[in-house]
């Protein structure tokens, strides 16, 4: 509980490990420019200012003070002179301290600035956002929700934890369909990734499970599973069940465990996909949260121990602009225990630079011990006594002994009523003490722990043991764990009388020393009764933690097991016995890997030596299996680290042992080739290696590199052929199977590398090959992950060679469908490569926003963040515009999508977005137009330039051209030719950029009468020709537009008058609008300069000035308005 508070069942914040006099240290130390001030100095748009102690403002509550007369008058006779016998003495609460329920003192500030940080979220947002809202398909456009981001800071015992704890109560009162949760971070835990922020989810999980079991009574059953736990279950998708790894309590809720038809054990080799993938899990888990309670307090406790990646799912929770509900998270950390090199610290300052950009805000509540007064105020509290006076002195004992931290204040008090220095007189009926005598019996009082170690120490030596046993099941435990090991114990004991572990446990719990937090679970009320619990005796020593550790291992079913695994392995570690124990080194491997699973990469690199040491010597040749897999994941996680030499250390205790086989040394080959692949960007080095761990596979890709283009186009011609012979995409799984072979498998993952590789080094025909290799492995072996993107490969590869769009569609399809089943990583993937490619060329466009929105979210879920954020602009800027959308909403996504790019580190993402983004500003505005992409948002040569980049420039030059000034476009277009069908092959933009290309030379050509423009206009429009005669639905108006420009040419007046009209009929109906005005345009110049009608041109320039505002392009509209 907290100290500034009065506290609610005796201190719950976190403490540190310090004497009483590093108590008074550190308020002697304590100066302005402490760290936690320092934090936040850094911004002036903090919300508040960090407050400093002030108890002055308290008094004691005058209700509190007649609940204790009304007390006295109930609970005492009239007659002084009857006796009481110990049982009704014991049951008197007059003669107790009143510490549950004295309130808060001192603290009126804090608590005024915490609640109106509560106000301010609750006010400025929805009151709810709708259960069905969609991540993907919906707008980004956020809310003006507030989000509150509050740190509260101050040393240990001070009351952290009990001013965050008011919100809970705000909520109770103001809205009853908000939700408090709160997850505390252990010492002992630091290393665990998560743990704070996933036992809160956990509470979360149990209270949504309580709240399911009460509405069933109530309603016809499992509504509410369908409701909220279905959302759940939808928004993580696949990752509900890596989630669940570390949060078990995930399926009380779930509808149904998440299962995968196909393994994606490329996970296996791609760290940072499981990082990103989680981050964005938490994500999910939150938003679905958010929908069904609004607002969401999250508490986070001790945050000073919080491992970096807790530290990102903060930022990434408060941050998250797709959340349109109120959120509150409220960080705890002691201030003396962070320093400029934390985490923490760190994190904190890239929040204040972001919070204006993220839509939230950063406030900072400073805890102080209390002085003198505030002393006096607690004590007057805690014994009900009205007079100032009366209390001074004994307060100025306390203070000089406690420093005046409110939970040692509250332990010494107790201490000192223990002793009998002060005591309530019943037949005075008041409290009474010698303050000189507190003053001489207490000078060697050392510190907090040693107060509580001599209240435990009078409780039966029996709640002694449970405490020590409880203590080492960390910062909270299940009565069910104690129960196994007090049982266990208690064969080994003599003693008949032992009471039961329910009896025990009523008895700590009425001496505050723990409190319940669930149904049968517990919780330290504070740090320091944890401590003070371990070091009560020499009982809890390595060896006895180790004892606790195997009975728990013994007694635990399988999946209680699996949830306290790492719990059960540290007390297990925490003593080398002298006979090694090959099942202890089995339990360290399974730990490895769960922490692995999760990122928990330290962890796993300690769990890996913990279960080395547990094997013998001879391990190589006793326990071979076992040892290979430990140097495995331990060079895995050192690798992922960043500990390279350690890394090597363990690759070569396998890879120079004789005996090593080709798929046993292949794990560490493969985790090495990623680093260099995905970490160092050595591409050429990475398809060297590739290659050759392929050729040990027995896969030959090429016979030389002077022969790989013959072989490329041989080789694709060949594969085509047979990959159309394949079943239909509805069938192609059930007929295939899934790919069991691991060794096949792993050939698909290098495969599938040596592609991402081969791209980046421009390295055409290695990438052809490798695209083949795993198209014809999958029809002969079956299918895995990498097979969905093969075939979406496969299709963009019979696009751009063949022109083939009947098959690129068939190969697309037959991807899309395996991905269907599989639902892995490669999802985002072969979407991207399918619909902005393949299948653009044969269906309308409209059909790939949904995709691509779907595309999206599944990169997000499975963390594959690159290919995400290709879908998602796509599917929120180019497929808009190609339609001819409205302009504005698409400029209203841009500054969204930017920050999420931003967010996620995809740089190329984000510069292709700022050119879109100025090219569509420099629409609705009139640009420069001697440069017309130049803007505020966007200039050429001020960014490096990829290939991704460069046609992307080239692609929204020329759009601006065409519209602002179609002779330079014309020009442009003679000059760069197929520029962009060259830099960027296959993707739809082409279409719309062939079209206005030939607009713009027909302009020229019947301005200039110049050959050179009708020969190029004509080229293009027979291949605009050739697109809709093999099905592309998307090009008609294209067509029937340059079939009245090259009309109006050849002087067919009727014909192209005939023609313009249909193609603006055809424009306007399937939404083209930009189509709609630019042909308006053309027609326009078309009656006035070759018919000379005036007033006709007129009213279509009129239309096209209507169409272009419609549009949202009002500068264009602004300039046809002179001309007008």
């Amino acid at each position: 509980m907290d100290g500034n508070t009065a506290f609610e069942s005796m201190a719950n914040d976190s403490a540190t490990v310090a004497t009483f006099n590093t108590f008074n240290r550190f308020e002697e130390d304590r100066k302005p420019d402490d760290i936690s001030s320092k934090m936040f100095k850094s911004s002036t748009s903090l919300s508040s200012v960090v407050l400093e102690e002030d108890s002055s403002s308290a008094s004691f509550p005058r209700a509190l003070r007649l609940n204790s007369k009304s007390a006295e008058l109930k609970l005492l006779p009239k007659s002084s002179n009857i006796q009481m016998n110990n049982s009704i003495l014991s049951e008197l609460t007059i003669n107790k301290f009143n510490i549950k329920s004295m309130g808060f003192i001192g603290r009126e500030r804090e608590i005024k600035l915490l609640t109106s940080c509560y106000e301010r979220m609750t006010e400025g947002g929805k009151e709810h956002a709708p259960h069905d809202q969609s991540i993907s398909t919906q707008s980004l456009a956020q809310s003006t929700v507030q989000k509150e981001l509050v740190f509260i800071n101050g040393y240990s015992g001070v009351g952290k934890s009990s001013l965050a704890r008011t919100l809970e109560k705000e909520i109770q009162f103001t809205r009853k369909d908000g939700i408090y949760l709160e997850g505390k971070f252990d010492f002992n835990t630091s290393n665990e990734p998560y743990s704070g922020i996933a036992s809160a989810f956990g509470d979360m999980c149990k209270r949504v499970s309580k709240r399911q079991d009460q509405s069933d009574k109530n309603t016809n059953p499992s509504v509410y599973s369908c409701s909220f736990g279905s959302r759940l279950s939808a928004a993580l998708g696949p990752s509900a069940n890596l989630m669940a790894s570390f949060i078990p309590e995930l399926y009380w809720i779930l509808p149904t465990r998440s299962q995968s038809s196909v393994s994606s054990n490329g996970e296996h080799y791609d760290f940072e996909l499981v990082q990103r993938r989680v981050k964005y899990a938490f994500r999910a888990m939150m938003r679905a949260l958010n929908a069904e309670f609004s607002p969401v307090v999250l508490v986070l406790d001790d945050l000073q121990w919080a491992d970096e990646s807790s530290l990102e799912v903060m930022d990434s929770l408060i941050s998250d602009l797709q959340n349109p509900n109120a959120l509150m998270i409220v960080g705890c950390y002691r201030s003396n225990e962070v320093d400029y090199h934390s985490f923490l610290f760190q994190k904190v300052q890239s929040l204040l630079k972001r919070q204006d950009k993220f839509n939230f805000s950063i406030a900072d509540i400073a805890l102080g011990s209390y002085d003198v007064d505030g002393v006096n105020k607690m004590i007057m509290a805690m014994t009900s006594i009205d007079d100032e006076e009366r209390t001074r002195g004994l307060a100025e004992v306390c203070f000089k002994r406690t420093a005046g931290n409110p939970f040692f204040l509250i332990e010494f008090m107790q201490m000192l009523q223990d002793e009998g220095l002060i005591s309530y007189n019943l037949g005075l009926l008041k409290w009474v003490w010698d303050e000189k005598l507190i003053a001489d019996a207490t000078m060697s009082a050392a510190n907090v722990v040693d107060l509580l170690q001599v209240r435990m120490r009078k409780m039966p030596a029996d709640v002694q043991l449970l405490l020590q046993y409880a203590a080492c099941l960390g910062s909270s435990f299940s009565g069910y764990a104690l129960d196994l090991i007090w049982r266990e114990q208690f064969v080994m004991r003599t003693d008949p009388t032992t009471d039961n572990v329910k009896n025990l446990l009523s008895m700590v719990v009425s001496s505050n020393f723990v409190e319940p937090c669930g149904e049968n679970e517990y919780r330290w009320v504070h740090d320091k009764v944890r401590e003070a619990a371990l070091s009560l005796t020499d009982v809890v020593s390595p060896e006895f933690q180790f004892q606790i550790g195997t009975i728990l291992y013994h007694s635990l079913n399988a999946s209680d097991l699996e949830e306290q695994l790492f719990n059960v392995v540290d007390l297990i570690n925490k003593e080398r016995i002298s006979s090694k124990q090959h099942e202890f080194a089995v339990l360290n491997l399974r730990a490895a890997e769960k922490a692995k699973k999760i990122s928990a990469f330290q962890s796993a690199a300690v769990y890996v030596a913990n279960g080395l040491d547990f094997l013998p010597s001879n391990k190589w040749s006793k326990h071979r299996t076992l040892t290979l897999a430990l140097y495995t994941i331990g060079s895995e996680v050192e690798l992922a680290l960043g500990h390279g030499d350690s890394a090597e250390t363990y690759s070569n205790e396998v890879l120079n042992r004789k005996e090593c086989t080709t798929m046993e040394a292949l794990p560490l080959k493969m985790a090495k080739g990623l680093k260099m692949c995905t970490v160092d960007l050595k591409y050429k080095e990475t398809i060297e290696m590739d290659v050759g761990l392929l050729k040990e596979l027995g896969i030959k890709l090429h016979w030389s590199r002077a022969t790989a283009p013959l072989q490329a186009i041989t080789t694709l011609m060949r594969t085509i052929k047979m990959a159309k012979k394949a079943p239909a995409p509805k069938d192609i799984f059930e007929k295939l199977g899934p790919m069991k072979d691991p060794k096949h498998r792993t050939t698909m993952l290098l495969l599938a590398r040596l592609c991402y590789a081969c791209y980046f080094d421009e390295n055409i025909f290695l990438n052809v090959l490798s695209v083949c290799k795993v198209v014809e492995m999958t029809l002969k072996y079956g299918v895995c992950d990498v097979s969905s993107s093969g075939f979406a490969g496969l299709g963009l590869m019979a696009l751009v060679v063949r022109k083939d769009y009947e098959a690129a569609a068939y190969f697309a399809d037959i991807g899309l469908a395996m991905q269907n089943t599989i639902r892995g990583a490669r999802k985002t993937e072969t979407i991207y490569v399918s619909h902005v490619f393949c299948l653009a060329w044969s269906r309308p466009l409209q059909h790939s926003l949904a995709p691509t929105a779907d595309g999206y979210d599944s990169g997000m879920r499975s963390g594959n963040t690159e290919f995400a954020l290709w879908n998602l602009l796509f599917h929120h800027v180019w497929l808009p515009y190609a339609m001819g959308k409205r302009l504005g909403p698409i400029l209203e996504q841009c500054p969204k999508l930017l920050s999420q790019m931003e967010e996620l580190s995809q740089p190329e993402q984000a510069i292709c977005l700022k050119v879109c983004w100025q090219t569509i500003s420099n629409l609705t505005t009139t640009p420069a137009l001697e440069d017309p992409l130049e803007g505020d948002i966007f200039r050429v040569g001020t960014f490096a330039g990829t290939s991704a980049v460069e046609s992307m420039i080239h692609l929204c030059e020329g759009e601006l051209l065409v519209f602002y000034d179609i002779e330079a476009a014309a020009r442009r277009a003679i000059k760069d030719g197929d520029k962009l069908e060259k830099m960027s092959p296959g993707n739809f933009v082409i279409m719309f950029e062939t079209f206005h290309r030939a607009i713009a030379l027909f302009a020229m050509a019947r301005r200039t009468k110049k050959r050179k423009y009708r020969t190029h206009a004509n080229k293009l429009t027979r291949r605009i020709e050739g697109w809709m005669q093999s099905g592309n639905p998307n090009v008609v108006h294209y067509h029937k537009a340059l079939m009245a420009e090259q009309a109006a040419l050849n002087k067919k007046y009727d014909l192209a008058g005939k023609n313009y009209k249909n193609a603006i009929v055809l424009a306007a109906k399937t939404g083209h609008m930009h189509h709609a005005a630019l042909i308006n345009e053309r027609y326009a110049e078309f009656l006035r300069e070759e018919l000379c009608d005036e007033q006709e041109s007129k009213y279509r320039l009129g239309e096209a000035i209507r169409f272009y505002e419609e549009w949202g392009a009002f500068g264009k509209a602004g300039l046809l308005r002179r001309i007008l």
